[in-house]
């Protein structure tokens, strides 16, 4: 993978740490999902998607395997199923996939579909997947047996971690596809779900209410921001933007494009 202190949020090892050792039932977990979660999932893999190879879908097959190997790990399986959203999302825990929507093929640049493909690679390569798989399962099984504030107190530990660790997907997004414009492009799509209305964003004026999100403060509003899993959008893009411009990503940029 690339050197991973040249993309990885400064946060985001911390984060880790604060909810690492309150993970329950891992082993039980793991086993249980690899042994019959992962397997019940296989016919629909088989039976709903097209899976991606070198006959169908070429370029996302050929795109997946040059990533997974830049990240040092074996390439994951990419089933590409129907949906009027855009898509893209890795899962699993002993094996790992990525689930990519038709139509996240059909409207998206080669540069922006590098974006989001690699953000997962990244997420598969550094564990993130698994522990997300491995955290959704686990939450299952606390709402059945644990008090329900001790989940929501997990859960926002967990969710804190998991932003950062999208910050950082973002930031390896952006050295694999190298245009900074393609993947506020890609962030945008996300949201939108619309090419053209995507184009009509002004960006600048978009980042603007990230500091509208950070001046909402009180206890019901600060708890709606911490039960989000995934930046708000005028923050990844707020946070791709000065990375791009950093010290630390120009070098990245430089060192990816030798």
């Amino acid at each position: 993978m690339r050197v991973r202190s040249a993309f990885i949020h400064a946060g985001q090892d911390e984060a880790y740490g604060q909810y690492e050792g309150g993970v329950m039932f891992q082993e039980d977990i793991e086993k249980v999902y690899d042994e019959i979660d992962y397997k019940k999932k296989q016919p629909d893999f088989l039976g709903k998607t097209v899976r991606a190879s070198k006959r169908q879908f070429p370029q996302i097959f050929w795109m997946v395997e040059d990533m997974a190997k830049t990240a040092g790990i074996n390439d994951p399986a990419v089933y590409v199923y129907e949906d009027y959203y855009y898509g893209a999302e890795s899962y699993g825990i002993g094996s790992s996939w990525i689930e990519l929507s038709a139509k996240t093929i059909q409207d998206f640049t080669d540069k922006e579909l590098r974006f989001v493909l690699a953000r997962e690679i990244y997420k598969i390569a550094d564990g993130v997947t698994r522990q997300r798989t491995m955290m959704e399962e686990r939450f299952k099984i606390i709402r059945q047996m644990a008090p329900e504030q001790f989940e929501k107190s997990s859960k926002l530990s967990f969710y804190h971690w998991y932003r950062l660790a999208n910050y950082s997907a973002d930031n390896y997004g952006f050295l694999a596809c190298g245009s900074v414009k393609s993947s506020v492009d890609a962030i945008l799509k996300m949201v939108l779900n619309s090419v053209m209305l995507a184009e009509q964003v002004d960006v600048k004026e978009f980042i603007s209410q990230a500091s509208e999100i950070d001046g909402l403060d009180d206890t019901v509003l600060n708890y709606t921001k911490a039960d989000e899993s995934v930046p708000y959008a005028p923050h990844r893009i707020q946070n791709l933007l000065a990375y791009a411009v950093s010290d630390r990503g120009m070098r990245a940029k430089i060192e990816e494009g030798r």
